[in-house]
């Protein structure tokens, strides 16, 4: 809206203008188990044994189909629950990011001295090349080619 009734002794008159903003969730926590870890091994073992212990025998109508989905979907929620943590997503949250990373920043945000920056730095620099190689090998083997 242009309110004429707000000039001043000048040529300009305010300008009102109404943004509506919508709430949006923005997530800043989420589940995870780290690859590789031992909690992944152990997921993963309950997991196969859950999938090997499904009775598929006598499902016979969608009703029974339904009930053998809705257990298995427990059942593994549970042992999601069990064998994942619950971790701020922040600007760190990378997939190269990793243990040695969240050291090395703390020592440095605790001490904040120019050692500490520099050899998280380091830090940081050799884990993204060992990261990225490992994905630029993994598409070399896969594609059979650079």
């Amino acid at each position: 809206m242009i309110l004429p009734e707000s000039r001043s002794l000048s040529n300009y008159a305010l300008l009102v203008v109404d943004i509506s903003i919508i709430e949006k969730f923005i997530q800043d926590k989420s589940r995870i188990i780290i690859r590789n870890s031992k909690e992944e091994e152990k997921f993963v073992s309950k997991l196969i044994n859950i999938i090997r212990n499904i009775n598929t025998s006598n499902i016979s109508s969608k009703e029974l189909l339904k009930e053998v989905v809705q257990e298995y979907t427990r059942t593994s929620d549970s042992i999601w629950y069990k064998f994942s943590k619950n971790v701020n997503i922040t600007k760190c949250s990378k997939a190269w990011w990793n243990e040695e990373c969240n050291t090395n920043l703390n020592r440095y945000q605790f001490s904040k001295t120019i050692k500490n920056w520099k050899n998280f730095k380091r830090i940081i620099k050799k884990t993204k090349y060992i990261f990225f190689d490992k994905k630029i090998q993994k598409i070399i083997l896969k594609n059979k080619r650079l």
